[in-house]
């Protein structure tokens, strides 16, 4: 419920807005106008306050000390204004003649403005009452129309009823009343005869109407009909479209598998092109056993397994005067000459320990963990010396490792990670290929068990993607060749989908760079330094350059590789010219033949795409 206000407060209010209606409300930037503007409306309020107060009995105290508190706080604030308005005229601080005149200018071109402005909304003003008078003109004649069609609906109803209750009537008397009846069913036939033709005149109106309105509506019945219809189509359609995407992702899959092979089979075509060209027919190994004492069966024993370089090795070893000759049990020593590495210093007959393929792995590993925890300057021929120093005391063990260590790597040449490890042991290879391998392999590792789901098995489409975002500079042909690795390595049948993390990553007491995956990725490692040096040499000017300097090499460098950082370019040339501590500039030019042969020594590696463009990714 609303409340209702005391009489002597409805007083109060209408004074306010009587009094707040003459008081001229202004728009000035003037502080003294809206000061007097502000200062009438605070004393039309002051005056209704105390009317209140006067009207109030409950709270008239409090009110009253509010209006003293009111009052005391305005007086203040006035007495404040004069103060100031007397320490400005003291002070010197009165508006200059010149001020008041662009003041008053001011004032004269704001009042002609307001003017213009004032002219303008009466004229506004003026039209917007043609339209108001305009309008309501407008709707009293609709409202007239309205009104006589109502009056018109109001008497047909009454009349109908009034006939309708004549027929009852009628209908009622017409056994009682034969005579009356005969007498008056003309005219009510008449009259009946009259409103049933003005109905039906009314009805054809109305059914012609309701037919050109409703001419392009559907019954409900039909509506509903074809609703459901289309709600059950949409549904279908909704299907085919999801299994329409799924073929055509697969076609992509399919055409990007498809792009692939074709590359691969290109790349096949190449190397068989170049097997052709460059290799040998395999020899007839069956013929050696009638050379060989024994015959067959003890020739067959002796090369069953063994590949190709080892058979002849062991056919050799079979023809050869060694069997009588005591260097196939001894090694010589060196001697203690200084220009002989430190770990092959020794004078006297060193034993052939015979060690296997697997101990020479295992012993390279070994030294690699070991060197892992050295600093990085510290040549590897120092630390093998002291990696055999720390574990043989006596000098003859110490020199029967270290011989038979070289003997078997220079047998085992063929491995790619024993030939990076003899060729770092010799200077002749960078070490940071091999750290620069290793960090590849471990980054791989630590990026797809951060994929996997549970922790050790991951799908082949999430392998190639999280291949594919770890190497971005990986072509799709590598990508499947990697993928292709790793279905042989674990045996993967044609339908199998899942990668056992654990299995794949497995490394033995050999290491991990003698893991299918890892020799893998070395290669593609290598081919890439190749494709990017040759890419260097091109910029350089190729075969026709005899000489290059360091500035055409960095140039050289930024050209190829827009993405190399300073640090890793200042690297590459040290690298190249053998320079690494003098200033680059002070470096003469180097013939070609020579870089290249660094560059190939070293740990080279592409940062970024050669052009800023994106490289295409299959899904």
């Amino acid at each position: 419920m609303q409340s209702v206000s005391p009489k002597y407060i409805k007083t109060i209010q209408s004074k306010i807005e009587s009094k707040l209606k003459l008081v001229k409300r202004t728009n000035s930037e003037i502080f003294e106008i809206k000061q007097m503007y502000f200062d009438e409306v605070l004393e039309i309020y002051q005056e209704a306050f105390k009317d209140l107060i006067e009207c109030t009995i409950t709270h008239s105290s409090l009110l009253s000390k509010i209006k003293i508190a009111y009052e005391d706080a305005l007086q203040i604030r006035d007495e404040r204004i004069s103060q100031f308005i007397i320490q400005d005229k003291v002070f010197g601080i009165s508006v200059k003649k010149k001020q008041r005149d662009d003041k008053i200018k001011y004032l004269t071109v704001e009042n002609q403005r307001l003017k213009e402005e004032n002219l303008k909304l009466t004229l506004e003003l003026s039209r917007l009452r043609k339209d108001l008078g305009q309008l309501k003109d407008d709707k009293f004649s609709d409202y007239l129309s309205l009104m006589r069609e109502r009056d018109a609906r109001y008497t047909l109803y009454f009349e109908n009823v009034a006939l309708q209750l004549k027929v009852r009537e009628l209908d009622s008397s017409s056994r009682a009343c034969a005579a009356d009846d005969a007498y008056r069913d003309p005219v009510v036939l008449k009259i009946a005869l009259d409103r049933c033709r003005e109905q039906l005149s009314v009805t054809q109106t109305e059914l012609k109407s309701m037919k050109e309105e409703f001419a392009e509506s559907v019954p409900r019945r039909e509506h509903d009909a074809l609703e459901a219809k289309l709600r059950s189509l949409s549904m279908k359609l909704q299907a085919i479209s999801v299994e329409y995407e799924a073929h055509q992702n697969i076609h992509k899959r399919v055409l990007a598998q498809k792009k692939s092979v074709e590359e691969e089979l290109t790349e096949c075509k190449e190397k068989c092109s170049e097997l052709e060209r460059a290799g040998t027919p395999r020899p007839r190994w069956e013929l050696c056993a009638d050379f060989i004492g024994g015959g067959r069966e003890r020739w067959w024993q002796l090369a069953s397994g063994l590949s190709s370089r080892d058979m002849l090795r062991v056919l050799l070893k079979e023809l050869g005067p060694a069997a009588e000759s005591e260097h196939l049990e001894y090694f010589d020593g060196l001697g203690m000459d200084p220009v002989i590495p430190p770990y092959l210093r020794y004078e006297g007959r060193v034993r052939n320990l015979r060690l296997s393929r697997r101990e020479i792995s295992v012993i390279i590993n070994d030294i690699w963990l070991g060197k892992l925890r050295q600093p990085r300057d510290i040549a590897m021929q120092d630390y093998v010396t002291h990696y055999f120093e720390e574990r043989y005391q006596q000098p003859s063990v110490r020199a029967e490792w270290a011989y038979n260590l070289c003997a078997g790597a220079e047998q085992m040449l063929d491995e790619p990670q024993v030939k990076l490890f003899w060729g770092v042991l010799h200077g002749h290879l960078s070490e940071d290929i091999y750290w620069g391998h290793r960090t590849q392999w471990y980054t791989l590792k630590e990026q797809l068990y951060k994929h996997s789901k549970d922790g050790e098995t991951i799908t082949i489409e999430d392998f190639e993607k999280v291949t594919r975002a770890t190497f971005p500079l990986k072509s799709e042909v590598d990508i499947k060749n990697l993928t292709d690795v790793v279905k042989k390595q674990l045996k993967l049948k044609i339908n199998a989908n899942e990668v056992n993390l654990d299995k794949l990553f497995h490394e033995n007491e050999e290491g991990f760079d003698r893991v299918e995956l890892s020799r893998e990725l070395y290669r593609q490692r290598q081919l890439a330094q190749d494709k990017y040096i040759r890419e260097v040499v091109g910029t350089l000017g190729g075969r026709r350059t005899n000489s290059v300097s360091v500035d055409s090499l960095k140039r050289a460098f930024a050209i190829v590789d827009p993405a190399i950082n300073h640090v890793r370019m200042e690297r590459y040339i040290r690298w190249a010219f053998s320079a690494q501590a003098c200033d680059l500039s002070s470096l003469p030019p180097i013939p070609l033949r020579a870089l290249v042969a660094r560059l190939a020594a070293g740990d080279i590696e592409r940062i970024g795409p050669r052009y800023r463009g994106t490289r295409k990714i299959y899904k």
